[in-house]
């Protein structure tokens, strides 16, 4: 401090602290040589070394009652028990020149005491900016440990002058390159060690965490025991001996441990630098060894290493190959459990690519619903009419073909990210789908297809009670609409190859959006199931029928293979046909002009069958349909949206299989005569006249029946799921009768107006915290939550981050929890979570709260509650 300084600070005494009398006391004699030049405004200098005290005395309170002075002593602060003059230094101010009360004075600190402290921290202190940035933080009651913190937070460049925000900057600080590095040279842990700050560093640790204040201090044996102590504290089991000697095992220090890392676990910023640290720690402990002497129950609950993730994972695995009477409910428990874990939550990668644990664990949740569903159905399918098993699969059934697909989606993209973790999964998957799935429905769909012993031979009438055949479509959805108003127009999407339980998904992704509504119907195709003839058929038509000597279809005697040759038949009904691709690329003005003249619009999809019915490609089949539920939901929302339409059908003019298995010579129908007037030959039928065809393994049928032609052809199609060759791809084909070709979807899509409007409102569920919690008693206390609504296309799940918390300060672990139950029960929508709380001194009258939040960290709720813990560590 220079003269200036000093005189600017005792005039401002007098002024602004309105004190007459100020004494300073200067032991070091720091500032002994400057006093002849010190001019005060209105006040005297006197020397108490060179004044007798009582002669001080008399002229202060005697002689000057109303003066200023200025007492300096060359001497430290006498105790007020041996000074004459200690009663004037009570109504007087004591003033200090010297580094540490200069800073003291600048951070506005209230205890004089903590001069000597500041004192051991002059090389922090050298620096203007780092005492700038202190100031921002120091409160005036603040004591040695709080001083320390905030010292390292500066030090640290940390967010906050929380303990755990430092030692996740410090930690981070040895991570470079995507690794940790334990022997790299940080540039924060230099600075410590320069500032002078590792020991009151060693001493928070010791305080908080427990480990010992040595000046042997390792950092990354600090790690070591933070880590191998959290596994231990959530492991439900006798912790292993090889880490043991790790753990610290008093339950106030463990409980510290596991907040701490479970909220640098889901610190939005420093959850890498955790990532890379576990990964090493993990390798060196060898916990991918250490983990497989747990089994799920004992591992349910740990977050540490990634080495428990994959444990469980393969656990559940084996599970679902292993068979027998699994009990599927239990493991969508775990799996649920799982994915609102911190190994499925986080983002692998700065560039935000898929979490590769979240896919597997939806793979597995597929998987199990698929084992679950044939375990219902274990003995077959058992239906007497053929009406009854359609109905049967339009219902339900359909969901083998759904997860089978939904499986074989996430299968590739974890294969596609270089893990084999699902591979022998995937084995038991498609033996389950393609070993007796389609073995079953096959034969029993079979035998009702073409019951000779029955009158009422399916292949012989082609028709069911309250189902449209394919060439009633326009007659059933589109005329009524038309019919009904002169103001109606009507858009039907006809997407190639649209099997029907992908249009199930569609409608529910359809749903789930505001002032959208989609109901979707089975519709019986026509048979054979190809697109020449199914294109034909969702047509406005008075006849269907083959060019002569041709298997060309002609719509009223008109040719429909081409948009515009639809576009003629359609003009008669205000209509006209258009590709998908070439609507979507124009603008809202060029698309309302384009539709403005029209009433029916045909707009003609692909993307599966021109993907599925190549061999180069067909491997591409389902990724495929995935493109398709995404292009339908945008094109119907373009139309709605932007077009103004009102109502839209999607439908197709066949479904398809896919199996990932390739197909094996007995999967091929060999005709060992080939028919002389064979027309059109398919891998799943020959389409011709005078099939008289006497082998076995085929259906026999006539197009008169099957799809109303006038001039009908007859047809045979291999049995099950066989084909007649495998040119062009073998394990996509269409043209059979399984019901995943026949069925073919009707999705009707309408804009809901009025007093309709408000129920199309897409919102999450909601979430009560059940019974009455004023004050917590434990240091682990459980909250039970419920969901009040059951999860369905209009209610969503809700993620919620749960956690205790001082103000905004967290004081314990946070949990995370996804609501997302579809059941109707009540008792099924309940779930609970422990919250585990730091170890440290709670005001037992002062409101803490549980917080809730979304997963975006809006607020939910927030229940105010007291503290009340009788003993520490009482665990």
């Amino acid at each position: 401090m220079n003269i200036t300084q000093i005189r600017d600070t005792l005039n401002s005494i007098f002024t602004e602290k309105n004190k007459r009398i100020i004494f300073w006391y200067d032991g070091e004699k720091e500032f002994e040589e400057i006093l002849p030049e010190l001019v005060l405004d209105n006040a005297t200098l006197m020397r108490m070394d060179k004044t007798p005290a009582l002669e001080l005395k008399i002229k202060l309170e005697l002689d000057d009652p109303e003066g200023r002075y200025v007492l300096y002593s060359p001497y430290h602060e006498p105790s007020l028990k041996y000074d004459w003059l200690a009663d004037i230094r009570l109504y007087g101010y004591t003033f200090r020149a010297d580094k540490a009360s200069i800073i003291l004075n600048e951070l506005g600190l209230e205890n004089q005491v903590l001069r000597s402290h500041l004192k051991k921290r002059k090389a922090f202190f050298r620096s203007r900016e780092r005492i700038n940035r202190l100031k921002k933080w120091i409160i005036a009651s603040d004591n040695e440990d709080a001083i320390d913190l905030k010292i390292l937070a500066v030090i640290t460049k940390a967010e906050s002058s929380e303990p755990y925000m430092i030692l996740m900057r410090l930690f981070e600080s040895f991570c470079a390159q995507c690794k940790y590095k334990p022997d790299t040279e940080s540039e924060l842990w230099a600075d410590l060690e320069k500032l002078e700050m590792v020991e009151p560093f060693r001493h928070l640790l010791s305080k908080i965490f427990g480990y010992p204040d040595q000046e042997s201090f390792s950092l990354y044996d600090f790690l070591l025991r933070l880590f191998v102590t959290d596994f231990c504290t959530q492991l439900k089991a006798e912790p292993p001996t090889a880490l043991s000697h790790f753990n610290i095992e008093n339950p106030s220090y463990a409980a510290n441990i596991s907040v701490f890392l479970s909220q640098w676990r889901n610190h939005v910023v420093h959850y890498r630098a955790y990532n890379l640290i576990s990964a090493f720690i993990s390798k060196k402990l060898n916990m991918d060894d250490v983990v497989l002497a747990f089994d799920i129950p004992a591992l349910l609950e740990t977050m540490t290493f990634e080495s428990c993730e994959r444990r469980i994972i393969r656990m559940l695995r084996d599970r679902m190959i292993q068979g027998g009477e699994q009990d599927f409910n239990e493991i969508r428990d775990v799996i649920k459990k799982r994915l609102d874990g911190y190994w499925c939550i986080f983002q692998m990668t700065p560039d935000h690519k898929p979490n590769h644990y979240k896919t597997v664990y939806n793979a597995l949740e597929v998987a199990a619903a698929l084992f679950d569903i044939r375990k219902k159905y274990d003995g077959g399918f058992h239906f007497l009419s053929a009406e009854k098993l359609f109905k049967a699969y339009a219902s339900e059934i359909y969901r083998f073909d759904q997860y089978y697909r939904k499986f074989s989606e996430l299968a590739d993209l974890i294969e596609l990210a270089g893990w084999d973790i699902l591979k022998s999964l995937r084995q038991a998957v498609e033996n389950c789908y393609s070993g007796w799935f389609m073995d079953q429905l096959s034969m029993k769909w079979g035998d009702l297809l073409d019951n000779q012993s029955s009158k009422d031979r399916f292949l012989s009438k082609w028709e069911l009670p309250g189902i449209c055949n394919q060439f009633n479509f326009f007659k059933h959805y589109v005329a009524p609409i038309v019919r009904k108003s002169p103001r109606n127009r009507i858009f039907v999407i006809v997407s190639d190859a649209f099997r029907y339980e992908i249009a199930v998904e569609l409608a529910q992704e359809i749903n789930g959006k505001y002032r959208f509504k989609a109901e979707t119907e089975p519709m019986l195709g026509v048979l054979p199931g190809y697109t020449a003839l199914g294109m034909a058929a969702l047509l406005p038509c008075k006849t269907l029928s083959f060019k002569e000597n041709s298997t060309e279809i002609l719509v009223d005697d008109k040719p429909v293979a081409s948009m515009e040759q639809r576009s003629v038949v359609l003009k008669n009904h205000d209509g006209i046909a258009v590709k998908a691709d070439d609507l979507l690329t124009m603008s809202k003005e060029k698309g309302r002009a384009f539709v403005r003249d029209y009433r029916v619009i045909y707009i003609y999809h692909d993307q599966i069958d021109s993907t599925g019915d190549k061999a180069a490609s067909e491997h591409k089949t389902f990724e495929a349909a995935r493109r398709t539920i995404s292009e339908l939901s945008s094109l119907t929302s373009f139309i709605i949206n932007s077009l103004n339409g009102t109502r839209v059908i999607i439908t197709a003019d066949h479904g398809f299989i896919y199996q990932e298995k390739p197909p094996e010579t007995a999967d091929k129908s060999v005709l060992e005569i080939k028919p002389d007037e064979a027309l059109k030959s398919h891998k799943r039928f020959i389409l011709g006249r005078n099939l008289n065809c006497s082998v076995e393994n085929v259906f026999w049928g006539n197009t008169r029946i099957t799809a109303r032609t006038q001039n009908p052809l007859e047809f045979i199609i291999p049995k099950s799921i066989n084909r007649f060759h495998f040119v062009g791809g073998a394990r996509f084909f269409h043209g059979g009768a399984m019901l995943q070709e026949i069925m073919v979807p009707v999705v009707m899509i309408s804009e809901m107006k009025g007093k309709h409007l408000e129920a199309s409102e897409v919102h999450q569920v909601g979430v009560s915290l059940l019974g009455s919690h004023k004050k917590i008693v434990t240091n682990s206390p459980r909250f039970d939550f419920i969901q009040t609504d059951a999860v369905s296309e209009r209610m969503k799940a809700r993620t919620l981050k749960i956690s205790l918390r001082d103000g905004n300060e967290l004081i314990s672990g946070e949990q995370i929890i996804t609501f997302d139950s579809e059941s109707s029960s009540m008792d099924e929508r309940k779930k609970s979570v422990k919250l585990r709380l730091q170890a440290r001194e709670y005001d037992t009258k002062k409101e803490y709260d549980l917080v809730v939040r979304n997963s975006d960290d809006t607020e939910y709720d927030r229940i105010p509650l007291l503290i009340d813990i009788a003993f520490i560590d009482d665990f």
